[in-house]
């Protein structure tokens, strides 16, 4: 397969970079960061436009130094591994953003409501996912296994998300929060744990058994 940078390849960088900028933003509330910058002087609208420039222009340089790796290597699946990259960033978030805009919403970060948030922010995150790897990142566009393929894509998934919500589930339910620890803090930190093993699992489970070529 060629290696090629196309302008489709920057744009849609540039798009899910953006994209992931404004969905980081329940995220960081939660987290307090936003709380912190302002306690610190920090213009939060200054902040927000930083944030939304900052994030795509991060997005095309890791896309970029993975197109140049894959071209040193003369191995296209670095490349894929960057776009993946940067759907899996926006996944990411995507899911990160509903879980904490529930969390937000609901001003629950504990028990089984937890879980449902989880599983929530995973049928949404999944079938844009989905649609981004098939299309982008592993460049298959065959419609006659389209089924068959977005069969396999959910059983692969699937399978990784109930290990992710063990995980949340543990994390917060089981083992919980230390001592003045705050919950919604915690709660993040589980999803961080859950999110390092979506990124392996996913990307190899689709490469080698969803879009196989």
């Amino acid at each position: 397969m060629e290696i090629l940078f196309s302008k489709k390849d920057f744009w849609l960088a540039v798009l899910a970079g953006e994209i992931v900028a404004w969905l980081s933003l329940p995220t960081l509330k939660n987290l307090k960061i936003l709380d912190i910058l302002t306690a610190r002087g920090i213009n939060l609208t200054s902040f927000v436009i930083f944030w939304a420039i900052f994030i795509p222009l991060g997005a095309i340089a890791g896309l970029g130094a993975f197109y140049f790796l894959a071209k040193y290597k003369n191995r296209v699946g670095f490349f894929q591994l960057g776009k993946y990259g940067v759907i899996g960033t926006l996944n990411t978030l995507l899911y990160a953003g509903i879980y904490n805009l529930l969390i937000f919403i609901t001003d629950i970060a504990t028990g089984l409501t937890i879980d449902l948030f989880a599983v929530v922010a995973f049928i949404i995150t999944v079938t844009n996912s989905f649609f981004c790897n098939k299309y982008w990142a592993f460049e298959d566009k065959k419609t006659e296994t389209f089924k068959e393929e977005a069969i396999k894509f959910f059983i692969v998934s699937s399978l990784v998300a109930i290990i992710n919500i063990s995980i949340i589930h543990i994390t917060v339910n089981i083992i919980g929060a230390p001592a003045g620890f705050d919950s919604k803090i915690w709660a993040n930190v589980a999803l961080v744990f859950a999110i390092i093993v979506a990124f392996l699992g996913n990307f190899f489970g689709y490469k080698y058994i969803v879009f196989n070529k």
